[in-house]
């Protein structure tokens, strides 16, 4: 419990901190040096509170001769949801950024260092942190939940948060859209493959893991962050 406490502590200090670096304009090198290492440590911290758990069917079954393998078994099947969650939101927003049609029309700053086919190597630590705080978060409001009601919530939640993120996201230089506004399609395409993605968590046990609250508090630092640098 007190490492628990220590890192939601870590978490609300750096990212608020954040938040009020750049509202009082102060640290701004520093912020865009350490944006990239912040998104990815993020994600790698939500995934090892999930690798350190087992799904709830193993726990019931602990006892069972068989629980060691079968706990590796889950863990190789996470990891690989993982990477594949990685590759296909980094080669979802290749596609939006070349098309213009899938979120809208949008580029992507110099912030987020370094980037491929100009998009930041790291996008995908982003998509992977949001589904898994947004499903961490889900559990505790539906605990009981089927896997397609479970995905729906999941989903709700990765659009709610990208409300908050796109103005701050602006500000701080990470992507830009073409319209004067944020377009709508964006939230529908949020929407729609969050809902296959966490689908496809929730079907694989994914989100079956009793996890701890890092990831719920994650979430909702991340959001303060957000709300800071959109009032500043």
């Amino acid at each position: 419990m007190k490492r628990e406490r220590l890192l939601i502590t870590v978490l609300y200090v750096l990212l608020l901190a954040g938040g009020l670096w750049h509202a009082l304009g102060i640290f701004q090198t520093a912020m865009r040096i350490l944006a990239t290492p912040m998104i990815a440590g993020i994600c790698l911290l939500l995934c090892y509170e999930y690798l350190k758990t087992q799904p709830e069917r193993l726990r019931v079954n602990e006892a069972v001769q068989s629980a060691p393998a079968e706990r590796g078994a889950e863990r190789r099947k996470f990891l690989q949801w993982s990477a594949a969650i990685l590759l296909c939101s980094f080669l979802l927003e290749v596609a939006g950024v070349k098309s213009g049609v899938i979120f809208g029309s949008y580029a992507y700053g110099d912030t987020l260092q370094p980037q491929l086919w100009n998009v930041p190597v790291a996008i995908g630590c982003a998509w992977l942190s949001m589904l898994l705080s947004s499903a961490a978060l889900a559990q505790k409001l539906w605990p009981d939940a089927r896997p397609l009601a479970q995905s729906v919530v999941i989903a709700l939640l990765m659009v709610l948060f990208d409300a908050f993120m796109e103005p701050a996201a602006m500000k701080l230089g990470y992507w830009h859209w073409s319209a004067a506004k944020i377009p709508v399609r964006n939230f529908i395409a949020w929407l729609v493959f969050g809902l296959i993605l966490s689908h496809w968590g929730a079907r694989w046990h994914i989100f079956t893991r009793r996890v701890s609250t890092v990831p719920v508090h994650a979430y909702f630092a991340q959001v303060g962050y957000f709300m800071i640098v959109n009032v500043s």
